[in-house]
């Protein structure tokens, strides 16, 4: 068979016909990835020198099999089969997780139960730490390709995670059905030329019936939920405590909402943690106008008086809410979502603590500082507690002294801005946020930390922020910092123009922390066309086992 390992070699006409019989069929085989990029993708080349971008988890350095699944001008998109071979170099760390498993992969840990069907939400476990950290290195200079020749970028070693197992503070799990017995081997059939070679890749195992499903959505089929039993990424309580759930939810008698005939109860189960405060959270998403009968209404008011009086979570969890969702969406809160606090406060509190940065910096006075945060069920808040402790206190230091106030268009509950506050950076606080939920949350954490008179929150797009409330014009004027972490998407056009009209009225720096480096070398670009300068970037994982990262830089 066609090896498409190298580029550049001189191929005979039999390799040639080889190669458009793969093509026919939409299989390549034998693809070298040589680099990921942003998003996880593999990359390969073909013989002519176009681009194959693979889903599905392959690492540089694999030999790999994929499925063509769109075929374009400049690069074809394509879907993991099986790896062949892969870097022995990267694979020296250990997966956390029984789910970390793949029907498609041939070289497997032999502890994993090979009953158990993989989840892949974190796809690099099996990988070292230093690799994972190399190879986000080389995205975030990826993403930043077309002004690095333009000017010289400095490029900062990434920060690491505090924490590589067990660093989720929030964590959201879906109820539902998985019926697919006979789909996996009608998929499967189509990669392997006859039932023995399908038999051989012990497909058989993964193929699953069930009727009550709790852990992830399947990649690539959002309707099927892959059951699990514990997750790597949370705590040992937070495991715990959704075993415990899981167990008294399947026992309850009560179905599973189902998103194709919108019958069922159970919808999603998150678990908050305060990983500085102890303190968790339960948050049960459920659907109960479709209680018709009186004995499934008896059944729900068993399973309520149960989760009331049971020891363990009792002892557990501080406060536990239930949201009644009966909308179509199927996400934990819409507008027609009601959530009522059935234990506790209805929230949980959690702290950010810089002591111990600034205990070791010569250049701080040492002096405990602690932020805290009020948690609701809705609030945003970095779902790595002890990583977010790094990531502000890098940008902290990135900052250095300002003058004059810090204007945040994107604070969420003002955990960035308020912590600029607490730790003596910036007069006052101008918070912009469009959730209005995440505003109110903000109030209350200045209050709680005494910067409640230092601190103006309103709740907007910050596109329209002086259109809404004309009035921050007057607070803007002694700006001498602004703070953006906006969404995947980046900033607004409008946005980019603000402040492109900001920085022909006053000196600020321009503080901007992204978690997706593409967005954000884009955005860069266009502030430096329109006067800004940029200098370095710098990476801070916040994400193990994922090809996520935080990106910070500081703009003149």
């Amino acid at each position: 068979m066609l090896s498409l390992q190298t580029q550049g070699e001189s191929l005979h006409f039999s390799q040639f016909f080889s190669f458009f019989l793969f093509l026919m069929q939409k299989i390549l085989k034998g693809l070298t990835v040589y680099k990921i990029w942003y998003g996880g993708i593999g990359i390969a080349r073909l013989p002519d020198g176009k681009k194959v971008l693979i889903k599905g988890g392959a690492l540089p350095g694999s030999i790999v099999d994929v499925r063509v699944v769109k075929s374009r001008k400049d690069y074809v998109e394509a879907h993991l089969l099986e790896i062949k071979k892969q870097n022995p170099e990267l694979l020296s760390g250990k997966a956390i997780c029984q789910h970390f498993f793949s029907p498609f992969m041939q070289e497997q840990d032999s502890e994993l139960q090979d009953y158990q069907i993989g989840c892949w939400g974190c796809k690099w476990q099996v990988m070292n730490y230093e690799s994972q950290l190399n190879l986000k290195s080389e995205i975030i200079k990826d993403a930043f390709w077309k002004l690095a020749k333009k000017q010289e970028i400095w490029f900062l070693p990434i920060v690491a995670s505090p924490l590589q197992e067990g660093y989720r503070n929030k964590i959201e799990f879906s109820f539902g059905v998985y019926k697919q017995l006979e789909e996996a081997f009608k998929k499967a059939k189509k990669s392997w030329s006859s039932e023995e070679d399908l038999l051989a890749q012990g497909m058989k195992k993964y193929a699953i019936d069930s009727n009550f499903n709790l852990g992830f959505h399947k990649q690539g089929e959002f309707s099927k939920i892959v059951d699990i039993s514990a997750c790597g990424l949370i705590s040992q309580k937070a495991n715990q405590i959704f075993s415990h759930l899981k167990a008294l939810c399947k026992d309850s008698g009560l179905a599973v909402y189902d998103q194709k005939t919108h019958q069922g109860f159970f919808r999603h189960l998150v678990i908050r943690e305060g990983v500085n405060t102890s303190q968790t959270l339960v948050n049960l998403s459920v659907a109960d106008n479709n209680l018709a009968s009186h004995e499934q209404t008896q059944l729900r008011e068993q399973f309520l008086e149960k989760l009331k009086a049971d020891p363990f979570l009792q002892e557990q969890v501080s406060t536990f809410v239930i949201s009644y969702n009966n909308g179509l969406a199927d996400i934990v809160r819409n507008s027609e979502t009601e959530i009522k606090t059935f234990r506790g406060e209805g929230m949980i509190y959690e702290n950010l603590n810089f002591s111990a940065f600034i205990d070791s910096d010569p250049d701080q006075e040492s002096e405990a500082i602690t932020v805290n945060f009020r948690i609701s069920p809705s609030s945003f808040f970095q779902t790595n507690t002890l990583g977010a402790q790094r990531l502000f206190w890098t940008a902290m230091k990135m900052i250095g002294h300002i003058e004059g106030n810090v204007l945040d268009l994107y604070c969420g509950a003002g955990s960035i801005g308020l912590s600029l506050l607490k730790i003596g950076i910036g007069k006052e606080l101008v918070g912009v946020e469009i959730v209005k939920e995440a505003i109110i949350d903000a109030r209350h954490n200045a209050k709680i930390n005494g910067l409640e008179a230092k601190s103006f929150f309103v709740a907007s797009p910050a596109e329209k922020m002086l259109i809404n409330f004309p009035e921050l014009k007057e607070k803007i004027q002694n700006v001498g910092l602004v703070v953006i972490d906006p969404p995947r998407e980046g900033l607004h056009p409008n946005v980019i123009k603000y402040l492109a009209d900001l920085k022909q009225q006053y000196v600020f720096k321009l503080l901007y922390i992204s978690c997706n480096p593409i967005t954000m070398a884009r955005d860069i670009e266009l502030l430096v066309e329109e006067g800004f300068s940029f200098k370095q970037v710098q990476g801070v994982d916040m994400f193990p086992h994922t090809h996520h990262i935080e990106c910070i830089s500081v703009l003149g």
